[in-house]
């Protein structure tokens, strides 16, 4: 289970990636269950290594996880968000997430 919190109208979490080793953290990834496929800044790309960005690029993650909900292999496209980066459905039924409101808290339903 991990800590979300509501921030002007957007659901925000914490969110760990690794990419060819190197590991980031985010504080502020959104979340949007309206967004097909999860989506990275190209700042944070940057930050992962990733030297040539093309806007709309995929690349893989080695891991993403939200707390316990990690998924390895995990294709993310590189995009000129305003935002660290977004969440998207393919992340969210990857993991099975269940977002709970009134505790404001992601988890997996699966458990």
């Amino acid at each position: 289970m991990k800590r979300i919190d509501f921030v002007n109208g957007q659901l925000y979490t914490e969110t760990r990636l690794k990419f060819q080793g190197k590991v980031q953290t985010t504080e502020r990834m959104m979340i949007d269950t309206s967004a097909p496929q999860t989506v990275i800044s190209e700042q944070l790309a940057l930050k992962l290594g990733i030297e040539k960005l093309d806007i709309n690029q995929q690349e893989e993650m080695d891991s993403l996880s939200v707390g316990p909900l990690k998924v390895s292999q995990f294709p993310v496209i590189i995009s000129d968000v305003h935002e660290e980066g977004v969440l998207g459905l393919d992340f969210l039924k990857k993991v099975g997430a269940k977002i709970n409101l009134d505790a404001m808290t992601i988890s997996s339903s699966r458990t």
